[in-house]
């Protein structure tokens, strides 16, 4: 006799046992962590967790088969691609300037904070965590700048140009983000050309039909709804994998 098959098990999420944290040295560098909350008095700055809060939404809206949600996150991708490079030139920079003004009878010990800011990471985008990386990056970055300038190797006027330029690059990426407005729209709404779509033409522009298909995405996107992925590739329909969820 056939034996009876038992259903599949339902498991729980697969999640990490504390929290991932990050270690900021300079004020700069946190600065670009926190933002600034918006008051009567002045107005907020994004910073990166208000960034990856915001990013959220927007991989919601691209499983939901939003094709503006998946090209924004692509311009953000790419953005980040282009900051880190910028960030590796700044970084080498001020290292080559340290290491050729400074005499060889001089030894630098490493800078470090004597009392870093320690901050958990609660969210699990992966385009979150690139931009985290470029943030410590800048970090570092800040903590040469400012060993210049202990040792008179730049003006005053020269270190602040330097973090602030360095802080401009970063929130120039997390800003783009404003450039997306969430409308509901989909790729069958775009197709029909109905009024969704052209509220969202209006606001954001056409698409190139690689977007609006979907053959154009990033790789770090949420996957597209299944059906929308038939539509494209239908042997890419697998089932969903398992991701780990923060704390």
């Amino acid at each position: 006799m056939a034996q009876k098959q038992q259903p599949a098990k339902r498991m729980a999420p697969v999640v990490a046992a504390e929290d991932i944290t990050v270690e900021f040295s300079t004020r700069s560098a946190y600065r670009l962590w926190s933002g600034r909350e918006k008051t009567d008095k002045r107005n907020g700055i994004l910073g990166v967790a208000g960034f990856a809060r915001l990013l959220r939404s927007m991989e919601q809206a691209i499983r939901d088969d939003d094709p503006y949600a998946d090209y924004h996150f692509l311009q953000i991708e790419e953005a980040i691609e282009g900051l880190a490079a910028e960030l590796d030139a700044d970084l080498k920079a001020m290292e080559e300037l340290i290491a050729s003004k400074v005499p060889p009878q001089m030894k630098l010990a490493n800078v470090v904070s004597g009392d870093p800011t320690v901050v958990p990471v609660k969210f699990s985008s992966r385009l979150g965590f690139n931009l985290v990386y470029q943030v410590l990056k800048a970090d570092q970055i800040a903590l040469k700048v400012l060993l210049a300038a202990h040792l008179s190797l730049i003006s005053v006027e020269e270190k602040f140009s330097y973090l602030a330029n360095c802080e401009r690059k970063v929130r120039a990426v997390m800003n783009q983000l404003f450039q997306y407005r969430y409308l509901g729209v989909t790729r069958d709404d775009m197709a029909a050309n109905n009024k969704k779509a052209q509220a969202a033409v209006s606001q954001m522009g056409e698409l190139d039909e690689e977007y609006l298909h979907g053959t154009t995405r990033s790789s770090n996107a949420p996957k597209l709804p299944r059906k929308r992925l038939k539509t494209i590739t239908p042997e890419a329909v697998e089932p969903e994998a398992e991701e780990l969820q923060p704390a």
